[in-house]
């Protein structure tokens, strides 16, 4: 009963004040100076009843609970930085930006221009200032413009936090209140930091960071005095204000707050002839975002743990990207697809991990957005991954002890009696029709040779293969192990190129899986840790065979029977291990390969699954190529490293190099496929290669098996 009746004595008031300044504004607009005085006592009277009766009635505003709880929340951005702390994203819904910083963050001459046109004896007078309220009424009505704010920045914050714009003398009187109680809880920098983050500026931009970037593209911090005076210009009514819809109606309110800050001295008149002498340039910024591809990830993981509305949190997240070495990678992948465009190549990807912790350092999932499939990511798109996945069937063969890495295996024509078309005969095809006879295991890895790598498996198993590739973090061979058939090891079935890359990380981490991981740690608003990532590691192989295996993949000799001495897999002055591959029909080519401290993964094709030209595009002559330039770049200025021999292997010589053995391993007599050892020193020779080119043949899962290397 009593807050109606007052409510009641304050609407009847209003009403009376009202009338009154009607009649004053219509003898005002007759130009004569008694109107000016008239005016200036009317509204004075009028503005004395708005704001001085209220005052008894602090403690009835009290008992109503001054400051209650906000009437609306601020969602704020989240923020994504790269490793080394810039920021790569800000993430918010569309049309709707906040980005609270603190206020020693906030440009000094913008701090300035606000408090000039808003509420020039901020620093001094109290927070309800009568005097200023009537000044700024006689002020306006004489010029006929608000330029004169008459609420404090207290009250505007009050307003801001705790009020609904109803216009209503009640609503005037809690503003006054509000205000008050806040200047006594909190001090005038406090008041004034959380106002300019609070504070809306137009084109969706709450706070001043967030306007700084919206329209200049600048941090707050770095806001000139042209920019600050036209931002704090555009408070009373930033929509309507907007610089980019009303340029001349922004302008105008600028030399208002150039004016004001001449006024109090924080603008010489040859400072604020040079800003009003041109228009401020603008510069609209559509957000950041540095790495679009990884973004993507990041965003998906952030889902995953904050749920959708991840971009109102103001989240800062940190994760594992390398920056500069992802625009990098990003400017070789366009550059290698570029180049050979006349090959029908018109998609490229790039990962790179580091192996000793799983960090993604770079995630390139395309060419560029303008050229076909670019809004795809093939990052993460399972692709078939020709020869490359023979990494898993070679290191379950040698981890179960079925071979060693001089095991002579048969590499000639091959076909299986299923497997192949309506479940009729498989027949297994060498890379051009090249064979080679007998050949120790680590030249047939080395050379990519398909039907060694198919003897191999069957000899290891499907179920083995299928296993290692499993421990190793590939996913997307989710079928019953009876649904994948001897093309398993020549890489029929689509692998993303991310595990490619991590299952690189497993070898290159002597046997250790770091799996891979893009965000280390997340911080919420108030600067709690909500996450930080935990440290995984999973044992998949020992470490004798990640070392033969390493050793197979890093010689050069074990590759000279298909690709011959100069190949992109040889970088000067560095033991590198790699593994190519080339799918069916040249639709995909990749390049898998690791020093102890980088692995590299790429992919080059066409996102629409249209086939290269063949015969131009390989492993070596594609995938390889991006791969090494990146590889180069990357490990500039860093030492070469490699691994030092594990305990407990049997060393020994064969065909002038020295080999490894598994504990209960040796060499063998035995050829993979038949056949015996013949020739000096128990060589193994075998029928004569092909050295013609016959045809490539396919390797689709019901295919005859043909490109790989």
């Amino acid at each position: 009963m009593i807050r109606d009746q007052f409510e009641h004595d304050w609407d009847h008031a209003r009403r009376l004040a009202e009338r009154a300044a009607g009649r004053a504004r219509a003898r005002l607009r007759r130009s004569v100076p008694h109107a000016t005085r008239l005016l200036a006592m009317l509204g004075l009277a009028g503005l004395a009843a708005v704001v001085l009766l209220p005052v008894p009635l602090t403690a009835l505003a009290h008992s109503y609970s001054a400051l209650p709880a906000a009437a609306r929340t601020f969602p704020s951005d989240t923020l994504v930085f790269a490793r080394g702390g810039q920021e790569i994203a800000d993430l918010h819904p569309p049309d709707s930006s906040r980005i609270p910083v603190p206020l020693d963050q906030v440009a000094p001459v913008m701090q300035e221009a606000v408090v000039d046109i808003e509420d020039h004896g901020y620093w001094t007078s109290p927070s309800f200032d009568l005097g200023r309220i009537v000044q700024a009424a006689f002020y306006d009505a004489v010029h006929r413009a608000p330029d004169q704010g008459a609420s404090t920045i207290e009250e505007q914050l009050a307003k801001i936090l705790y009020l609904r714009d109803n216009r209503s003398l009640i609503y005037k009187i809690k503003e006054i209140l509000y205000g008050n109680d806040l200047a006594s809880r909190l001090s005038r920098r406090q008041i004034l930091d959380e106002y300019l983050n609070d504070v809306y500026f137009g084109q969706g931009a709450t706070g001043v960071q967030a306007a700084a970037e919206t329209y200049f593209g600048v941090p707050a911090s770095r806001l000139t005095a042209a920019q600050a005076t036209l931002l704090a210009g555009l408070l009373p009514a930033p929509s309507y204000l907007d610089p980019l819809n009303n340029p001349s109606g922004a302008r105008l309110r600028q030399r208002a707050v150039v004016q004001a800050m001449v006024t109090q001295g924080n603008l010489t008149e040859h400072e604020a002839n040079a800003i009003l002498a041109h228009p401020t340039p603008l510069h609209p910024s559509s957000g950041s975002n540095l790495a679009p591809y990884f973004i993507d990830q990041v965003q998906q993981w952030l889902r995953s743990h904050f749920g959708d509305l991840y971009p109102t949190l103001g989240l800062r997240v940190y994760t594992t990207l390398d920056l500069p070495l992802n625009e990098t990678a990003q400017k070789l992948v366009t550059q290698v697809v570029a180049a050979r465009a006349a090959m029908h190549m018109t998609d490229g990807a790039l990962v790179a991990e580091n192996p000793q912790n799983g960090d993604i350092e770079t995630w390139v999932g395309g060419a560029g957005p303008s050229l076909p499939g670019g809004q795809i990511d093939m990052a993460a798109v399972p692709r078939q991954t020709g020869s490359t996945f023979k990494i898993f069937t070679y290191s379950a063969a040698i981890a179960s002890h079925t071979i060693t890495m001089t095991t002579p295996i048969l590499d000639n024509r091959l076909t299986l009696p299923s497997g192949g078309p309506g479940g009729g005969p498989y027949v297994v095809h060498d890379y051009n029709g090249q064979y080679f006879g007998v050949v120790p295991a680590e030249v047939a890895l080395g050379n990519s040779l398909n039907v060694p790598a198919v003897r191999v498996e069957l000899a290891t198993g499907v179920p083995q293969v299928l296993k290692m590739a499993r421990a190793f973090g590939v996913t997307t061979l989710d079928g019953s192990d009876s649904s994948y058939g001897p093309s398993l090891t020549l890489g029929a079935y689509p692998i993303p190129l991310w595990e490619m890359a991590q299952a690189g990380s497993v070898l290159a981490a002597q046997g250790t899986l770091h799996p891979a991981r893009f965000v280390l740690r997340v911080i919420g608003r108030r600067g709690k840790v909500l996450y930080s990532a935990p440290t995984v590691t999973r044992r998949v192989v020992s470490s004798q065979v990640a070392f033969i295996m390493n050793t197979i993949l890093a010689r050069n000799s074990n590759r000279l029977l298909a690709f011959g001495p100069d190949t992109p897999l040889v970088l000067p002055g560095r033991t590198v291990a790699v593994k190519t591959g080339t799918s069916n029909s040249f639709r995909d080519n990749l390049a898998v390969g690791w020093t102890p401290t980088l692995v590299g993964a790429d992919w080059v094709g066409n996102a629409n699954d249209q086939p290269m030209y063949g015969g131009g595009i390989n492993g070596i002559s594609g995938a390889a190529i991006l791969w090494h330039d990146f590889m180069e770049a990357a490990l500039t200025g860093q030492p070469a490293q490699w691994y030092q021999v594990p305990s407990g292997m049997t060393v020994g010589q064969y065909q002038g190099q020295t080999v490894y053995y598994l504990p209960g391993t040796g060499p063998t007599n035995q050829v993979l496929g038949g056949g015996a050892l013949r020739g000096p020193g128990g060589r193994p020779s075998g029928p004569p290669g092909r050295h013609g080119k016959g045809p490539p043949g396919q390797n689709g899962q019901n295919g005859p098996g043909g490109p790989g290397g």
